[in-house]
């Protein structure tokens, strides 16, 4: 039936360290492995048993539970704790064994605790924690595959951040889009009116712009291929990434290029500045 967890082939983790035994059910597809400490006298943290048993059907929800051998806590306290067999379960024994499993499970945080720094090997739920050392805020909409390889590559990029290679890059991990940037460059210079335009009706006067600091981006297909969610992202990722006293200007493909105009003005045929030019009173 639709919904219901797949059933999958147990694999055979007897005679194996808990730790690989644990990745071991992880990788079969299993939740986890459902840890039950036993006294032993082989090494410690080694396997002794599971159920279920090596090629069972189990739902892949499921937890495998496995026999662990350990030293019990009790070996250390005065004689008058000790059972007097050395089979005898008593309530110290399994009472200490909850106190063992609390320590263990710390201890081996504490033993992994590398993983967490490291994108091959960190949480899905700590990724955006990991990206936020390096100023790095991921969309909702990416997967978990494309986060990874953005914080594969954080730390040699944040050594470079704010350069034309470093912007350059993460907008292709970001958009999969080969962008490239012109520096020390813009579209328009001073104030520049189209045909049968009128300033204060159909354009604007933009404030002078310093050239060493403003680059061109030009992406490599049209404004109108591009979704409204890729563009968004886009001015995100450049926004977060250039110097903040930079300006920038995203050029399309089939768009009119950088102009090389020197002028600080340009007035079409049939301008009005106001409503109507008007020509100087000495003619």
């Amino acid at each position: 039936m639709e919904g219901r967890a797949r059933k999958l082939p147990v694999p055979d983790v007897v005679g194996l360290a808990l730790p690989t035994a644990e990745k071991v059910i992880l990788g079969a597809g299993f939740a986890g492995a459902r840890v039950f400490y036993e006294e032993s006298y082989e090494a410690s943290d080694q396997i002794l048993g599971q159920d279920p048993s090596r090629g069972s059907l189990l739902a892949e929800d499921q937890t495998v539970l496995v026999k662990v051998a350990k030293t019990s806590l009790l070996r250390f306290l005065p004689s008058v704790y000790q059972p007097r067999e050395p089979g005898d379960r008593t309530f110290l024994r399994d009472f200490l064994w909850i106190i063992q499993h609390l320590y263990d499970g710390v201890s081996r945080r504490l033993d992994s605790m590398d993983e967490l720094f490291s994108p091959y090997t960190t949480s899905s739920e700590t990724l955006s924690w990991l990206a936020s050392w390096f100023a790095i805020s991921f969309d909702e909409s990416m997967s978990e595959e494309r986060r990874r390889r953005v914080l594969r590559e954080a730390t040699v990029l944040y050594r470079i951040r704010g350069t034309r290679q470093a912007i350059i890059r993460m907008v292709k991990l970001f958009t999969d889009m080969d962008v490239d940037i012109e520096e020390n460059r813009w579209p328009y210079q001073g104030l520049r009116i189209g045909v049968n335009s009128a300033i204060g009706q159909d354009t604007m006067v933009l404030p002078e712009i310093s050239m060493s600091h403003t680059f061109v981006v030009r992406v490599p297909v049209g404004y109108e291929e591009l979704d409204e969610s890729t563009l968004v992202r886009l001015h995100q990722v450049i926004g977060a990434e250039k110097p903040a006293n930079t300006n920038y200007f995203l050029q399309f493909a089939g768009s009119q290029g950088v102009t090389e105009d020197t002028g600080l003005m340009r007035v079409g045929v049939t301008s009005a500045i106001g409503l109507e030019t008007q020509e100087s009173a000495n003619g």
